[in-house]
């Protein structure tokens, strides 16, 4: 539910700016386009996180195989978050270093910890994920035997599972984004009717 509400803010924030980034770039576009980005991760999280609770409780995937699923969203969605990530600490620490006071420099703060954490993370998780995600859909060291027909549906339906997870992501992000435009413009417009 966290990472939910934190998604929907980081998606509402930068929709109050979009249509002004579209007119200025530079900078603010690139910190408005890292929002997005962090928020679509977020739900996108979110949906890949019911979406294999959902086939697992179902009986469609085996623990395992929805371990496999987590990780390849994992994968998917590791370079995405550590790249917006860089470009929202580094403009909380600029913003910190210009305005020195004790609300920019706590976020600084703790964007610079969820950025080390994440890193971190990744360094520690991403090596076996991928070796999960390889071993089975390319199969590995510990799968020599052939790939039986309810492994290859597994497969099928963990792919497809993580790509709803994404587009989820998107669209929703998308939705609150323009919902948001559309209301800050309309609000700006009426002040001055």
């Amino acid at each position: 539910m966290l990472n939910f509400g934190i998604s929907w803010w980081n998606a509402w924030s930068a929709g109050r700016f979009w249509t002004e980034v579209k007119i200025i770039k530079g900078w603010p576009r690139v910190l408005v386009w890292a929002s997005v980005v962090m928020s679509a991760v977020g739900f996108t999280w979110v949906y890949l996180t019911i979406l294999t609770i959902g086939a697992t409780a179902l009986e469609y995937l085996t623990p395992d195989q929805a371990s496999v699923m987590f990780n390849l969203g994992y994968l998917i969605l590791i370079p995405a978050l550590l790249t917006s990530g860089t470009v929202i600490w580094v403009h909380s620490i600029i913003n910190a270093w210009k305005k020195r006071q004790f609300g920019d420099i706590a976020v600084a703060g703790w964007n610079t910890y969820a950025q080390a954490r994440n890193i971190w993370s990744a360094a520690k998780h991403t090596p076996g994920a991928f070796q999960s995600v390889t071993d089975f859909f390319l199969g590995g060291s510990k799968s020599n035997k052939r790939r039986s027909s309810k492994d290859s549906a597994a497969g099928f339906l963990i792919i497809l599972l993580v790509i709803l997870a994404i587009g989820g992501g998107a669209l929703t992000t998308a939705a609150i984004v323009k919902n948001a435009d559309k209301k800050y413009v309309l609000e700006v417009t009426s002040t001055f009717d």
